[in-house]
């Protein structure tokens, strides 16, 4: 086993436990860290209950973080009941980049051994999150940064500005819609999406496409697994430090082309499209989803709103505001940069539902 401890910050989210996943499995001490436990913990993995809110609280904890030579920082405190509207909103931006610098407040005067950062944000980078603005195809690294500010902005600033004469270096990872998760996972719109399959398959009623009609947008995902493997890679690849990447399958698709396979994974028919909100779905058949977890037994919650937090928000965004133009990301730079895993979206998803399947978390087909 390698010395010293990778830190991963967000390790209850389904980002923070791929990459816990992933790290135990390469033999790697791993540290967990999250305001709450994981309702499963990964085995060979330590866990520290931590609110990066509380800079007094992260003082206390610093002793504990003398021993990390890596970090993967996968957290964020999203606003609940205004998932979307929160993205622009300052105090959310503030509360995240302050999340940020109390942790390094901590860690940096007593990890003496720490030798890199890795640090995972999503496409809102491009600010993809302003509406259908113009948007260059593709969306390269290279770009200047929106005039808007982010929280993201925040985390590579201090990032930058704290690795200057510094031994350790960062990378920033930028993902655009992640597939995978479970119990854990508050932003997961494709388990939305399956929960929404099967509550049609329950009804008996055909799966309408609940996206915008003027749909055309070609978009890209990335099976959290996949990411997970970017993570560990990123901290052991000398090209790949002090940079930023893109991350994806490394294909592309629309949702329009992809509900037919979605559809027949749940025995159901397509349907004609309607714009629906998959958050009032969800919660005007939250019912009809606890029968369904009654019948078969499932391990999920009976309310499906305990169970997916703010997905359905994020769903809703990314099947209708943000699906009505393409949002394509150019992962050239990593692959030259020695990073080439890839996978084919909807085997990825129908893994996943399959793996839902198997958690308990969705009924049989």
């Amino acid at each position: 086993m390698s010395t010293g401890t990778i830190l991963v910050v967000g390790a209850s989210g389904f980002v923070g436990a791929a990459a816990v996943r992933r790290l135990v499995a390469d033999g790697r001490r791993v540290l967990g860290v999250a305001r709450h436990a994981p309702s499963i913990p990964v085995a060979g993995a330590e866990y520290l209950q931590l609110d990066l809110l509380d800079a007094v609280a992260c003082a206390a904890a610093a002793a504990k973080l003398a021993d990390v030579t890596r970090v993967v920082y996968a957290a964020v405190n999203e606003t609940p009941g205004s998932l979307v509207a929160s993205w622009t909103d300052p105090d959310y931006i503030v509360r995240n980049g302050r999340m940020f610098a109390n942790l390094l407040d901590a860690l940096l005067p007593q990890a003496h051994g720490l030798r890199h950062i890795c640090v995972i944000h999503g496409t809102k980078a491009y600010a993809v999150h302003r509406g259908d603005e113009f948007r260059k195809v593709p969306l390269r690294e290279s770009l200047p940064r929106p005039d808007n500010d982010d929280f993201y902005f925040r985390q590579e600033d201090e990032l930058r500005r704290r690795a200057q004469g510094q031994a350790w270096s960062w990378t920033v990872l930028r993902a655009p819609v992640i597939a995978g998760g479970g119990r854990d996972s508050n932003l997961n719109s494709v388990l939305v999406i399956a929960i929404f399959a099967a509550i049609h398959k329950a009804l008996g009623i055909a799966l309408p496409f609940p996206g915008a009609r003027d749909q055309q947008g070609v978009v890209e995902m990335v099976d959290v697994d996949l990411l997970a493997k970017a993570i560990a890679w990123s901290g052991g690849a000398p090209s790949a430090h002090n940079q930023i990447f893109n991350v994806t399958n490394g294909d592309v698709f629309s949702w329009r082309d992809l509900w037919p396979i979605l559809a027949d994974a749940f025995g159901v028919t397509v349907g004609e499209s309607q714009e629906i909100s998959l958050q009032r779905f969800v919660d005007d058949h939250a019912d009809t989803w606890a029968q369904l977890v009654e019948r078969h037994g499932l391990t999920a919650p009976r309310d499906p709103r305990r169970l997916l937090g703010e997905s359905c928000a994020l769903a809703d965004f990314m099947l209708y505001s943000s699906g009505r133009c393409s949002v394509l990301t150019s992962t050239i730079k990593i692959r030259q940069a020695g990073f080439h895993e890839c996978i084919d979206t909807a085997t990825s998803l129908l893994g996943w539902i399959q793996r839902w399947r198997d958690d308990g978390l969705l009924p049989p087909r």
